[in-house]
């Protein structure tokens, strides 16, 4: 099977048709669906979600476009919202310095405290980060002090970066960009990361597959992904399938998949 490890399917992009996208993810064997929240609305949104299929999992998190949306006050809440409703990471967090309107300063700030509330709850973290691969790696590593486990989603970085991020023990999960026509150097990325260190996401509604740049993305477009990478990398998509769906299995403490 496969597992969308980065989905927000909570997003009012799925309003109209919601229940029709996840069905179409069963049916092109996307099984597991890892719902991210990104700010206290949509962590509440991805759990109400959760809730309502035993087979989509939540996470809360904090992106950096929101860190400075949030009160220390907020931020109370939002400790117990994790607390209560017992998500499986936390994430999305981390750092954006391409366009986000949040001060780098609130955005390390937030950073920080979303991933020592990770640490108190044993929880892995997924992370966001553009344009400052740098901060976020030291920040990693200073705040992380080796027992932090976590997925750097929609990695854009590259090999160097990516041997930076292995060292300390944290997985890279490639997004369906790898199919567009400017990939580039990404490609080059994809080819060397170890098969038990990935995990494949599609960040729908963005970033759909080259076959439908412009058009929402969705979980059932995993399969496009999967296709590509496996070519790319010369290996069976099979074996490529479930090396990934075990990473995530294990990565985020997924209960075996039965079908129902």
């Amino acid at each position: 099977m496969l597992i969308d490890t980065h989905c927000h399917l909570h997003f009012d992009a799925f309003d109209a048709d919601r229940d029709a996208v996840i069905a179409r993810a069963r049916e092109f064997d996307v099984k597991y669906l890892v719902n991210v929240g990104t700010d206290p609305a949509t962590n509440e949104a991805a759990w109400k979600l959760s809730e309502s299929d035993p087979f989509i999992f939540h996470t809360a998190g904090l992106h950096p476009h929101h860190s400075n949306e949030i009160t220390d006050e907020g931020f109370t809440e939002l400790e117990k919202f994790v607390e209560e409703k017992d998500p499986y990471a936390i994430g999305e967090i981390g750092l954006d310095y391409f366009k986000s309107e949040a001060s780098p300063e609130i955005q390390k700030k937030r950073f920080i405290q979303m991933i020592a509330l990770a640490l108190r709850r044993e929880l892995p973290v997924i992370v966001h980060s553009r344009n400052a691969f740098d901060d976020t790696l030291a920040i990693l590593k200073s705040e992380g002090k080796g027992k932090l486990k976590g997925v750097m989603h929609c990695f854009s970085y590259d090999t160097e970066s990516l041997k930076k991020l292995l060292d300390i023990g944290f997985l890279a999960s490639f997004t369906c960009n790898l199919t567009f026509k400017n990939a580039g150097a990404l490609l080059d990325v994809a080819k060397v990361v170890p098969l038990d260190r990935m995990m494949l996401e599609t960040d729908s509604p963005y970033l759909a597959p080259q076959i439908y740049r412009g058009k929402r993305n969705e979980p059932a477009c995993l399969t496009h992904l999967a296709q590509y990478l496996a070519e790319l990398r010369g290996v069976d998509v099979e074996t490529l399938k479930r090396h990934t769906s075990d990473n995530a299995v294990r990565f985020f403490d997924l209960p075996p998949y039965h079908e129902s």
